[in-house]
């Protein structure tokens, strides 16, 4: 048994930082005849996708392919980056009515200090489901009945431990104000409020002693008030976001606004304050507060100069995102701002841009291959890349499907292919 591993070892090679073998560090790929979207520049529509290891060294039309590269292929395809998530139980909730399953919610009404990274469940059978849809990067977010519900991690869809799969262990601090804060030991809005306001309160005087010793509760809105993190306010109706805008002020932390069913109604104050909107472009109209939302929402928003971001707000429906945005362009979004809010703007807002969003010489292999445009329904990805490393668009459907449905059906193809 010890000589079998010995020899596992041996083949795998000495894993360098980031989990990836050596070998695979210094794997070069260049994918060539490729339609490349790399959202900060325009389309390229005949060029080279160069890959060294974890990094893009190439994007272009004349880029040289170097002799050691391995060769793909890539006529009648297109290269996107990864897109983003904004806001989603993904790795915190698997059977949302099983109790042993879902993580996402913890008594308490203001819960600063609960992490999602602590909970982040890496063998879920969701995230490979995501994966296949395009969704490379998630903001995995504690539940919505508390007040202050905790801290949510901007994570990729693929890594076998939670500091490799994550791009930030804590991304931001996520409140909520509206019906759903009203359910977490609230029964007013007044008191939601009077709860947000106490602990912004309570961190600054923390922040203020001198002598103040860690405090695992106040640390995290400390982190708020000094900048180092965005404080997230889930809202829709407008008074609620104007609470969350008169907080900012009064407190003077980043405000980023989840949900904004009414947010058209302020989106030239949301425009002013540079205060992003993280959209759900499937949301109905199935609550009292969210009576008055719209598919142009977007359109809306975007046309008064706010910065978006796409949510799907599901957990087991949130491979639907992509075909959802659909709606926003239907009505009204320019395309190249709907690829934006999927991919460079949530990068931008929560920090990462740097190395994810866009398809720039150093920035992080993270992006896929569709046969076709990959905001359209029935483009299927056939290739998969996180940090450098490759992945099939399989899933557990994948396995149903070769089980159950290729046997009979033949004709029907369980995964697509190149």
């Amino acid at each position: 048994m010890i000589a079998l591993l010995a020899s596992a070892v041996l083949v795998a090679g000495p894993v360098v930082p980031g989990g990836e073998s050596q070998a695979e560090a210094e794997r070069v790929v260049a994918i060539r005849d490729v339609r490349i979207l790399p959202v900060a520049t325009p389309p390229i529509e005949r060029g080279v996708l160069l890959i060294r290891g974890d990094r893009i060294a190439g994007v272009g039309a004349d880029v040289t392919i170097p002799p050691d590269a391995e060769v793909i292929d890539g006529a009648g395809l297109t290269a996107a980056p990864g897109f983003f998530d904004t806001y989603t139980g993904i790795g915190l909730i698997e059977v949302a009515g099983v109790p042993a399953s879902n993580d996402s919610q913890e008594p308490g009404g203001v819960t600063p200090q609960l992490r999602a990274a602590d909970a982040y469940f890496l063998d879920s059978e969701l995230i490979p489901l995501v994966r296949n849809a395009g969704t490379l990067i998630v903001l995995s977010v504690p539940g919505d009945r508390n007040v202050v519900a905790g801290q949510s991690a901007l994570m990729r869809t693929a890594g076998t431990t939670v500091e490799a799969a994550a791009v930030k262990e804590v991304a931001a601090l996520h409140a909520n104000l509206g019906e759903a804060s009203k359910g977490g030991g609230f029964r007013t809005r007044m008191g939601a409020a009077a709860a947000l306001r106490q602990i912004l309160q309570q961190a600054r005087g923390h922040a203020a002693r001198e002598d103040a010793p860690p405090n695992h509760r106040l640390d995290p809105v400390v982190r708020v008030l000094r900048g180092e993190l965005p404080l997230v306010v889930r809202a829709h109706r407008r008074d609620d976001i104007l609470i969350a805008l008169r907080l900012s002020e009064e407190f003077g932390f980043r405000l980023i606004l989840a949900g904004g069913a009414d947010a058209p109604l302020v989106a030239e104050e949301l425009a002013a304050r540079e205060v992003p909107v993280l959209v759900q472009p499937d949301l109905q109209p199935s609550t009292m507060e969210t009576a008055g939302v719209r598919y142009d929402n977007a359109a809306h928003l975007s046309r008064a100069g706010v910065r978006l971001a796409f949510q799907s707000n599901e957990t087991t429906l949130s491979r639907q995102l992509v075909p959802n945005i659909g709606l926003t362009v239907a009505y009204g979004l320019a395309y190249e701002e709907a690829l934006k809010a999927l991919t460079l703007y949530p990068a931008q807002i929560f920090g990462a841009d740097d190395m994810l969003g866009s398809l720039e010489v150093g920035k992080e292999a993270t992006f896929f291959l569709s046969r076709g445009d990959p905001l359209q329904v029935r483009t299927p990805i056939v290739s998969i890349y996180v940090r450098g490393r490759h992945y099939e668009p399989r899933s557990y459907q994948t396995r149903l499907c070769e089980t159950f449905i290729a046997p009979v059906q033949e004709s029907i193809p369980c995964q697509p292919t190149r």
